[in-house]
Parts: C-alpha cells; structure tokens; sequence
C-alpha cells in the first residue's frame, strides 16, 4: 500500500517534502512524480504502469504547474475514472489564486493549501496533513 503519491515537477519541492516525510516517525511511504502524463499513467494503471498494480496511494498531494498536463488536469481525470474516483486529493501549490482555488474544487480536489516558505512551516504543515489524511479520516479506496 502505498500513502501518498506527490506530483511535484519541482526538484527542491520534492527533495524537501522527501526529507520531512523520512522524519516522520509514522512509517509513511511516498512516492514523487514529476511528469503530469506519468502521474496520469500510474493513476489509471496505463503506460509504463500498465499490466502491473500500481499501488494506488491512500493519498494525492498535487501541484498544479506540472509539465505536459496541468494539476486541473490530473484532477478531472482521476474524478472520471473508477478506480480512482474517491481518491482524496490535496493541491499543494505556491498559488493563492482565488481562480485557481475555485477550479480545483469545482474539478474535485478535497481540500487546497498554499505552500508555505520556509522549511519550519512546511514540515509542520506536512505533518498535520499527514496526520489527517493518513491518520485521522476514514476515506476508504
């Protein structure tokens, strides 16, 4: 099983969500994708991720300004296709576009946070994430 699926096409985004999620004591299993056609591919089992079970994780953490297809892309797609319909999906952008906050729930995401600067604010924040969408919500997949 696996926890959490992170699409972040930012290297230094990645990199740091990896050294907070490793810190944690829960055990939390992670994987990052940087491409929006290769989170598109292992969410719908096609591709490189066909013929194989991807694993499909307890939670999406997404950004938004992916290369090749768009995080509103990424959530219109997986709300139209069954396997990954109830997927909970947190956008995790350094936008705080009311627009772009509206189109991302209006297409399905759960729940919208800005990323915070600094290292303290986001291993904190990461943290309550984790522990709400791993922990403390009941969402069956």
């Amino acid at each position: 099983m696996l926890d959490v699926l992170y699409v972040e096409d930012n290297p230094d985004d990645a990199d740091l969500f990896g050294r907070v999620i490793r810190k944690m004591e829960k055990g939390i299993s992670y994987k990052v994708i940087n491409v929006g056609s290769e989170a598109l591919d292992y969410l719908t089992a096609q591709g490189k991720y066909q013929g194989e079970t991807a694993p499909l994780p307890k939670l999406l953490l997404l950004d938004l300004d992916l290369s090749e297809y768009s995080g509103f892309e990424i959530i219109q797609k997986a709300r139209s296709v069954a396997r990954t319909r109830l997927l909970p999906i947190v956008v995790f952008s350094t936008s705080d576009s009311p627009q772009d906050i509206s189109q991302s729930f209006n297409l399905g995401a759960n729940a919208y946070v800005v990323k915070p600067g600094s290292y303290q604010s986001i291993n904190q924040l990461l943290r309550r994430l984790c522990d709400f969408w791993l922990i403390d919500n009941n969402v069956v997949n």
